[in-house]
């Protein structure tokens, strides 16, 4: 699955560097040297913010003019930013917490014997029972 969101870069006089803010998520907010590096680390901005969350707001439409400071800024402009849901989950380390599971003896006698992995089977039966 592939989310995309439009960001916004602004080139800031005063610190010489291209600031990215997401309308959608004001929480993600980076910077970079140029416009291709403020990209690349408005991206990992974007999976930090998208990461641990299971419903996304639907993304702001993309804007013809972007409204600035120009005291502050001189250069603003939007681009899309796209994700994929491998990338948020290879990207950020999921903390993982322990939870106690009561089955059946005839089943976890079946999964031993085919040396299944309880977390990992039940965090892929959860993920498609929630949709993420």
């Amino acid at each position: 699955m592939t989310y995309k969101y439009f960001g916004t870069l602004l080139h800031n006089i005063a610190d010489n560097v291209w600031e990215v803010k997401f309308e959608d998520f004001p929480e993600a907010i980076t910077f970079g040297a140029t416009p291709a590096e403020a990209y690349n680390y408005g991206k990992d901005a974007l999976i930090l913010a998208l990461d641990g969350k299971t419903n996304f707001p639907k993304p702001t439409e993309l804007k013809k003019h972007v409204d600035f400071n120009s005291s502050e800024y001189d250069e603003a402009f939007q681009l899309p930013f796209e994700v994929t849901k491998a990338e948020i989950e290879s990207t950020v380390k999921h903390e993982k917490v322990r939870k106690n599971l009561t089955i059946p003896k005839y089943l976890a006698d079946a999964a031993d014997k085919k040396n299944i992995n309880y977390s990992k089977l039940m965090s892929k039966a959860l993920e498609k029972e929630l949709g993420i």
